[in-house]
């Protein structure tokens, strides 16, 4: 039996399943921040399933049950984009997921909205290849950033969380639905919750 001191907080057992390679590396870079917080990184998989929309949340599901064979997951967030999706397929995305009590960490159009928003505030809806050619400045990654992708973010990004949080909070004051509003993410809201801190 494990024994638990009253001083300290239960390590919570967590899954983020993702679309692709960045968001994982983004993911394992809060890790290794965070390691001392309230979720040890053994307690923490991240992991690319390679699927957008319903089916990432379906095969989220799949991996959380089986692994719950091996150990009990408290929960499970899904990282996904709109990309092309449709309005009623994020419906019913968010209706899948209330019934099967997932998280949504969503981003519109794509998961760079929430990256560049750890450099500067801003309400223009970028298209994808504009994200990619503002990433690459010299103010910014000063390299290709569809070449970046997939790299561990370290180096970039590591002291940049609060400025992303804070302008992610801004943001979501004017863009607050998650299927309506072009930009939009709401990464910032379950940080906390993940890694178990309130200062970023």
């Amino acid at each position: 039996m494990v024994r638990k001191s009253r001083n300290l907080t239960e390590k919570k057992a967590i899954a983020i399943y993702c679309e692709g390679e960045s968001e994982v590396q983004y993911f394992n870079m809060l890790a290794r921040k965070y390691h001392g917080a309230n979720v040890h990184t053994e307690k923490l998989v991240v992991q690319s399933l390679h699927k957008n929309g319903l089916k990432l949340l379906i095969a989220a599901v799949a991996k959380r049950d089986a692994l719950s064979h091996k150990r009990h997951v408290d929960q499970v967030y899904v990282v996904f984009d709109r990309d092309e999706l449709s309005d009623q397929a994020l419906r019913t995305c968010q209706q899948y997921a209330q019934k099967h009590q997932l998280q949504l960490l969503f981003s519109s159009i794509n998961f760079e909205i929430w990256i560049l928003l750890h450099f500067e505030y801003f309400g223009k809806d970028f298209n994808r290849q504009e994200l990619y050619r503002k990433l690459s400045g010299t103010h910014y990654f000063a390299a290709d950033y569809q070449h970046f992708k997939g790299h561990p973010y370290d180096a970039v990004l590591y002291d940049r969380v609060q400025i992303a949080i804070q302008n992610a909070t801004k943001l979501s004051q004017k863009h607050a639905d998650m299927i309506r509003d072009r930009p939009f993410t709401n990464i910032h809201r379950y940080l906390g919750q993940i890694y178990g801190v309130t200062k970023f």
